[in-house]
């Protein structure tokens, strides 16, 4: 493990505690986004971000191919509950089930519910099978059950799964944030973290000069965070920006248009409040309650939140005196930004430059221009707190 490792953490902790403070944050539900892919110009990066499952660490490196994110972990948990049979339905239906079930697949109803379902099929009938319409009282039973209209919503999204807002509407609200600066001592900043919600944990993946870190930078990193850092920091607009999975249809919307809803809360609510119940559970599937909301499940928590910053300017300051070779080797890490953005100078309107004074000790200066905008991390929340 890189000397600079435990370094690092602490410093992590300081910026965490020190973005709490001076962007009025709760470090019950805040978590930091860190890595290279931080920019959001698309309503799809904006839902990869919300689809992220949060670890229980103050920070994160967001992954856009991680393997948990929640829509799959919700069709996890869907599969292993018990739906309502519709075999009256079938019955009733005889030689028309298959047909009903071929235009269900391909026509969506208005609403998600006994009534949104019965108008299709009443729709349906009345051209298709007009002696069939009275079957429509055992499709309804059927979809009392929330588990069975989850499902079924679920199937219809085709692998395509929307949040409820888009990046029109957060470039909206970011219009309107706030003006946010502070500066962190990091001689005298708290990097206490045993009063935040995750209880102290920390993740680390770069070190100070170089995303991934490595053992390269890993003496000019212990170098710096060891003689001490000033950081100041202004962000020129600040929103926290909340989403929700796509659950109620939006065909005013020109994006969300084009998706099917696909999240049914009460079905989620219903699995969650029912652990070790048989009549909720299959007690045949490998996903039980504790698999899934257990203490070491996969769907602890969702993110409902980002923190978006737009006009961004990040000043380093070290007191620690670098040789000659040190300075040049500082200057090309700079090429990719440094610790806490990492973005190729001059891609995605970031820029990061870097002077030495007579002392050998360096300044450097992250500007991210407006129009670029960057999250600095998402709002959790635990499941018990989801219904």
């Amino acid at each position: 493990m890189p000397a600079s490792n435990d370094a690092m953490q602490t410093l992590t902790a300081q910026w965490y505690n020190a973005m709490v403070t001076g962007l009025g944050l709760s470090n019950q539900s805040f978590q930091l986004y860190q890595g290279p892919n931080s920019m959001v110009t698309t309503s799809q990066q904006m839902w990869n971000i919300f689809n992220a499952v949060p670890p229980t660490a103050v920070n994160n490196y967001y992954d856009p191919t991680q393997a948990n994110n929640f829509a799959p972990d919700y069709n996890n948990i869907l599969v292993a509950l018990v739906a309502t049979s519709d075999t009256n339905f079938q019955t009733c239906m005889g030689d028309y089930y298959a047909q009903w079930q071929t235009y269900f697949q391909t026509h969506q109803p208005k609403t998600w519910d006994s009534k949104g379902i019965s108008d299709l099929f009443t729709q349906w009938s009345m051209m298709f099978a007009p002696s069939k319409s009275g079957c429509v009282t055992a499709l309804t039973k059927a979809f009392i059950n929330p588990i069975n209209t989850a499902q079924n919503m679920f199937a219809a999204a085709a692998g395509s799964y929307a949040w409820n807002q888009t990046i029109d509407a957060l470039q909206g609200a970011l219009a309107g944030g706030a003006n946010k600066s502070f500066t962190m001592d990091s001689l005298t900043q708290s990097s206490s973290l045993s009063h935040t919600w995750a209880n102290g944990g920390t993740s680390v993946f770069f070190d100070l000069f170089s995303f991934g870190g490595g053992a390269d930078y890993d003496t000019l990193s212990q170098k710096a965070t060891s003689a001490g850092l000033t950081i100041k920091a202004n962000f020129k607009k600040v929103t926290t920006f909340a989403a929700g999975p796509y659950a109620q249809a939006d065909p005013n919307n020109p994006v969300l248009a084009n998706y099917n809803p696909w999240y049914y809360s009460a079905a989620l609510a219903t699995a969650y409040t029912h652990p070790n119940d048989n009549t909720v559970w299959n007690n045949q599937s490998a996903t039980t309650w504790n698999s899934a909301f257990g203490p070491s499940g996969f769907l602890q928590r969702m993110a409902t939140a980002i923190v978006v910053a737009d006009g961004i300017d990040i000043t380093i300051t070290s007191t620690a005196s670098y040789s000659s070779s040190e300075q040049t080797q500082i200057t090309s890490a700079a090429r990719v930004g440094f610790w806490p953005f990492f973005s190729a100078s001059g891609g995605g309107g970031s820029n990061t430059v870097v002077t030495f004074n007579d002392n050998g000790q360096f300044t450097s200066t992250t500007s991210i221009a407006p129009g670029n905008p960057q999250t600095l991390g998402i709002l959790q929340s635990p499941m018990s707190s989801i219904f």
